[in-house]
């Protein structure tokens, strides 16, 4: 037990420092420090950092998959609201974490994709998993009439993910989350709202 404890809390720890500092500028001896696990511990849970980041990735997808699942499930709330909600989830944790940090997906994306081909290929599963839930969803708002059945599900739900990134970068240098509520407005009660109007 104590193994696993000692792995989930290097685990923890080097969500917070990459998240804070990126990757490649966090050092083994950072998270150890951090989570105050003595030193070559590392090596006893990760064959190598490549691995640790693989590690990381798993961690945060299943994390930001908790959060989005609650609503996305939600059969109380109509499909369009269940999309709307977990948005909105993601977007109350990165408030109250004073807007730092963000998604750690699009963070390697930007800082790794290009030079980890098994970095890469694990954000692209996260990614392609998120998409895939959020899918489901929108399928389902298809069939109530609140999404046009003209539109593809699976292009329209990673669009919604990728407006909602590129509004959570905004948020993370103007360090205010007006970016995201901008993305909340203009989706749900501008671009869709329209669309069903036609």
């Amino acid at each position: 037990m104590r193994k696993i404890h000692s792995k989930d809390t290097l685990i923890r720890s080097g969500l917070n420092l990459v998240l804070r500092k990126g990757f490649n500028a966090t050092g083994v001896e950072a998270i150890l420090k951090q989570a105050k696990i003595p030193r070559g511990s590392f090596y006893n849970f990760f064959s190598s950092k490549e691995e640790f980041g693989l590690a990381l990735i798993d961690a945060f997808a299943a994390k930001t998959a908790s959060i989005v699942q609650e609503p996305l499930l939600d059969d109380s709330l109509c499909p369009l609201e269940r999309i709307r909600k977990s948005f909105e989830h993601l977007i109350d944790v990165f408030e109250k974490k004073g807007c730092v940090g963000g998604c750690l997906l699009a963070n390697l994306s930007l800082e790794m994709a290009d030079t980890n081909e098994n970095i890469r290929i694990r954000l692209d599963t996260a990614l392609r998993n998120w998409t895939s839930a959020i899918t489901a969803v929108v399928l389902g708002a298809q069939k109530d009439g609140s999404i046009p059945k003209d539109l593809d599900a699976g292009t329209l739900a990673e669009n919604m993910i990728q407006s909602y990134e590129g509004a959570l970068l905004l948020a993370k240098v103007k360090k205010n989350p007006e970016p995201l509520k901008n993305f909340m407005f203009m989706y749900f009660d501008v671009f869709l709202a329209q669309l069903n109007r036609k």
